[in-house]
């Protein structure tokens, strides 16, 4: 018992001493929780861009989805099901989630199962729950084109009528894949730190 406490103790002062060695984050009247310096206020600038262009375009996908087709699907389940019809290639459930950067699996798993419910794909293949490939029916095939249609009719044009806009998604596309990457080695930095304190 002893033993535990004393590393306990030794523990506790190893972090006492890293958290002394970082600069104090000096907070501004007003200010919250994650915008304390001048670094992460820039952050959650962009994190609240990102947050509502997300939001935005989710809502985008299911809107356009919900006018060429009757079954109620949200921005996530237009995703999977564009992502299953992508090069007209059957595509397991990892082959999905590594496309669309996702490792939830069970809601992946459920939105197959509803896409798969309401008829616009299906399963062939192995039993086996690992093996088994996703491809869309002809009624998926047909509402992807009708979604792809109304995409053409509606975006494009708002998009070219907006300033340089090919130079500037080219580079805000560069940025966001950047932004993608230090996510992710961020999190990982985050798991490392929680298993390893």
């Amino acid at each position: 018992m002893l033993r535990k406490t004393q590393k306990a103790a030794a523990r506790r002062t190893g972090t006492a001493a890293r958290d002394k060695q970082r600069p104090a984050a000096t907070e501004r009247p007003g200010s919250w929780h994650l915008a304390r310096t001048e670094t992460e206020l820039r952050l959650s600038e962009f994190e609240f861009r990102l947050e509502r262009l997300a939001q935005a375009y989710y809502r985008w996908k299911a809107a356009c989805l919900a006018a060429v087709c009757d079954v109620p699907l949200t921005g996530d389940d237009v995703a999977v099901l564009n992502v299953v019809r992508m090069g007209d290639e059957p595509k397991r459930l990892s082959e999905i989630g590594q496309l669309l950067n996702r490792v939830d699996v069970p809601n992946l798993q459920y939105a197959t199962r509803k896409l798969v419910k309401a008829g616009l794909i299906e399963t062939e293949g192995s039993s086996s729950r690992k093996e088994t490939r996703y491809r869309v029916t002809d009624r998926g095939h047909d509402v992807t084109e009708a979604y792809a249609a109304l995409r053409a009719e509606t975006l494009p044009p708002m998009l070219e009528a907006l300033d340089d806009w090919a130079e500037k998604s080219e580079a805000a596309g560069s940025h966001l894949e950047l932004a993608s990457s230090l996510y992710t080695q961020a999190a990982q930095a985050a798991i490392i730190r929680r298993h390893h304190p």
